[in-house]
């Protein structure tokens, strides 16, 4: 049940991450917009259940700031996939609730362009900012339950229309974390309280920074050890933070207590190689220091 963000993902969007891992393009801006006045992020409310997720049918594009709740007794992220040029949503949600084929997709899947909010449990939650183009979207949680079937199969996935507008500059960072194939450049320090982190992709895949509270006698090498070979309860509360695709930047806030002891890591598979999780292959920070 604690397979977390993009373990879940691993033979579904395959096809999708290929499809973006050569992007060269520069983040695509939107029109709409005044020229001339800098944008003011569109707030979105977005929260998890067993097994739905409560966000608006439209909102308008460019720069948008989506606070996440996860008010489920499962944990949930909130994926955010574009659907494809000549596809519908009800494409992406026949995709996204059918059970992953035996023998891998047969195709591209009819959506693109990953952003999200990863693993929540239940009870927290995350904020994260980021320029969204015009378009139909999909939020999606495909974590498995308990009795296996994956939460977007339950109902967890939901459409939202992004009108026109302009991409705004994103929230100052407190951190700036650079991800690669597949290590981040650092672990920062970071302020007892509220710290805006911003993740600049310079990779060839998806790459997220998941916040992981470890327990008073836990390790970053537990949490590198589960992902390894996932048994038993996880050796970490999974807090969210956020996920972007390649050639692109996105923030998300975090609150960070001193006397607790974190880590940022990335759990996406590599779908360039063998489909590990990228924390196995190097991709985490150590102990994040709190002052």
């Amino acid at each position: 049940m604690k397979a977390r963000f993009a373990l879940a993902i691993c033979v579904l969007f395959a096809a999708s991450l290929l499809a973006g891992c050569d992007r060269t393009d520069e983040p695509e801006a939107v029109g709409g917009e005044k020229s001339g006045e800098e944008p003011t992020p569109t707030t979105v409310a977005v929260v998890a259940k067993d097994f739905s997720f409560d966000a608006p049918a439209s909102i308008a594009g460019g720069l948008v700031e989506f606070s996440f709740t996860n008010q489920g007794n499962e944990p949930h992220f909130a994926g955010f996939a574009r659907v494809a040029p000549g596809k519908s949503f009800g494409d992406v949600e026949a995709a996204m609730t059918a059970p992953p084929p035996a023998e891998g997709p047969a195709g591209p899947p009819p959506f693109e362009d990953f952003a999200g909010i990863p693993t929540a449990d239940p009870g927290t939650g995350g904020r994260i900012t980021l320029n969204v183009p015009a378009g139909t979207y999909a939020f999606f949680c495909l974590i498995p339950s308990p009795d296996g079937v994956s939460h977007a199969a339950k109902g967890m996935v939901k459409e939202l229309r992004v009108g026109e507008a302009i991409a705004g500059r994103l929230p100052e960072p407190d951190i700036t974390m650079v991800a690669t194939d597949f290590e981040f450049d650092q672990t920062p320090s970071a302020e007892d309280g509220s710290n805006t982190v911003l993740l600049r992709n310079e990779g060839r895949q998806l790459h997220e920074v998941n916040l992981v509270e470890l327990g008073s006698d836990g390790s970053v090498d537990d949490v590198i050890a589960w992902y390894g070979q996932p048994a038993g309860p996880p050796p970490m509360r999974s807090l969210a933070g956020v996920a972007i695709r390649p050639g692109e930047e996105a923030t998300a806030t975090m609150d960070l207590k001193a006397g607790s002891t974190y880590a940022f890591v990335c759990v996406i598979p590599d779908v360039l190689g063998d489909f590990a999780p990228h924390i196995t292959k190097g991709m985490f920070t150590q102990t994040i220091r709190v002052t």
